[in-house]
């Protein structure tokens, strides 16, 4: 296996997006537990009594969290609500927050002080630099959360944080070989489109096999409207959000699932040329000979072909589900947002792979703290996990919540907002796994951005039914497989 030396994807995105986090708990008491022996009398010389709360820290020894909030354009009055329960909950631990929409500048500002006591306890790990948190990873600066995935999540004595989240987030949090930061929220991506308007032609808003999902292509065409749009400027939203999906589909019925992810992560084997990936791109290849995508896409940039879905004039839209606060202001009053991903398979009972990643929602701890400091922290961060806290998340900035659990109940789903909530509805209606297309590395050589531009270019070209995609695919798979030798070579 190649060692894995380059900067994950995921990471990296998370560092280069705006970033909002903080928590809250529940208000429930704490009684202090009595650690001394008793004493043989109540005379001079006893020894004072060391009260604890139930998760074993001091209750009598005051501890202030620094803590350093990237402030996003989603506010921070959750944030403050969030920090003052936790503080009512602990009441000898207080928050002292540096809140800021630079918070890069001032963090490395301290970094570069290299004053450990100045710096931030916890903190937002926003960077102007995705080296810089690469650097600070691998140097070991960031205290390692991995005993927190065995902790109860709040309030639900046996059920641990790592049960309630995917194995594909944990796998990501794991990059640097150790858990730099708890994820709490993720992001998804697929179909979404306009509820009303299927109400009101009758399409299936949820298809649960292949011939479904093409059945509703052509239904929608023949009512003349348009199926399927995506950003041609940005060509990557069809392929990254829905159809390079398929191939996980398909691995998965074929079942051989764990080893083609395995492959896929590491660059191991043909990545392009894999018969799944072959029969991903040829289901575009021929959706588009169908005339399934509009003509002139390749003109088209998210914000306009997402208003193609608002105005009626496309059914569905592929992109992520920031695409409802992203279009907020021009999205009509009576507009309900659905989500749908691909069913690969003509099988009703299939696993359906739901593009996700790992959102920007995070702390991150300074490992050179004081014992005490970083274990409040910690606990600080358990606390976010509470049902109250990732409904707030949710509700407040519009991040889907990271427990899979959370549609469980009908009450919290209605507190969503309605794009995750379509999101979550799917969920429960079918077999979906949330995967990311995230690799372990990157292969720096020129073969390699040479083969993703050959692929990138032809995606309009594809999806209108003008360029057969195997021959490109092939070219891609021998540039790659250069690159990736000479990667092998440098080790």
């Amino acid at each position: 296996m190649r060692v894995k030396k380059k900067i994950n994807l995921v990471l990296m995105s998370c560092i280069a997006t705006a970033v909002l986090l903080a928590g809250c708990v529940g208000n429930s008491t704490n009684k202090p537990q009595n650690t001394s022996p008793p004493s043989p009398s109540q005379g001079e010389g006893q020894k004072e009594e060391v009260k604890l709360y139930e998760n074993g820290l001091p209750q009598d020894e005051k501890v202030v969290l620094k803590m350093g909030l990237w402030e996003s354009g989603s506010g921070r009055e959750w944030v403050d609500t969030a920090v003052k329960a936790f503080s009512e909950k602990y009441p000898n631990v207080t928050f002292d927050i540096t809140a800021s929409p630079t918070l890069s500048t001032i963090l490395e500002t301290k970094i570069s002080a290299g004053d450990d006591k100045d710096m931030f306890d916890l903190f937002t790990p926003s960077f102007s630099s995705g080296d810089q948190y690469v650097r600070l990873a691998n140097a070991g600066k960031f205290e390692p959360q991995d005993d927190l995935w065995d902790r109860d999540v709040p309030e639900e004595a046996g059920k641990k944080l790592r049960s309630v989240i995917s194995d594909d987030a944990y796998d990501a949090t794991l990059a640097f070989g150790y858990t730099t930061k708890m994820p709490l929220g993720m992001y998804t991506a697929g179909f979404f489109f306009n509820q009303n308007l299927f109400d009101k032609y009758g399409w299936n808003k949820s298809p649960g096999t292949w011939d479904e999902f093409v059945q509703l292509l052509e239904q929608i065409k023949g009512d003349g409207i348009i199926p399927i749009t995506f950003p041609g400027v940005y060509a990557g939203y069809l392929t990254d959000y829905t159809f390079n999906m398929v191939q996980f589909d398909l691995a998965k019925a074929n079942g051989n699932y764990d080893q083609y992810i395995d492959n896929f992560r590491n660059f191991n084997g043909a990545q392009y040329t894999t018969a799944e990936m072959k029969e991903a791109w040829n289901r575009i290849y021929e959706l588009g000979k169908k005339g399934y995508f509009p003509e002139g896409v390749a003109a088209l940039n998210h914000t306009q072909s997402q208003m193609q879905v608002l105005q009626g004039k496309a059914a569905l839209v592929s992109t992520g589900d920031w695409v409802g606060n992203e279009m907020k202001e021009h999205t009509p009053a009576d507009f309900k947002w659905g989500f749908m991903a691909i069913p690969a398979m003509n099988d009703a009972q299939q696993t359906i792979f739901v593009n996700s990643g790992v959102a920007d929602v995070g702390f991150s701890i300074w490992k050179e703290k004081p014992e005490l400091t970083k274990k409040w922290a910690k606990e600080f961060l358990v606390s976010l996990y509470a049902f109250d806290i990732q409904e707030k998340l949710a509700s407040e900035s519009g991040t889907y919540p990271i427990r899979l659990d959370f549609g469980q109940d009908a009450a919290r789903i209605a507190k969503l907002q309605p794009v995750q909530t379509a999101v979550m509805e799917y969920a429960e209606r079918h077999n979906v796994q949330y995967i990311s297309t995230r690799r372990n590395f990157y292969p720096t050589s020129p073969e390699a951005g040479q083969a993703g531009k050959l692929v990138s270019e032809m995606i309009t070209a594809v999806a209108t039914g003008k360029k057969d995609p195997l021959p490109v695919l092939e070219e891609a798979e021998a540039l790659l497989q250069k690159a990736l030798e000479k990667e092998d070579k440098q080790q």
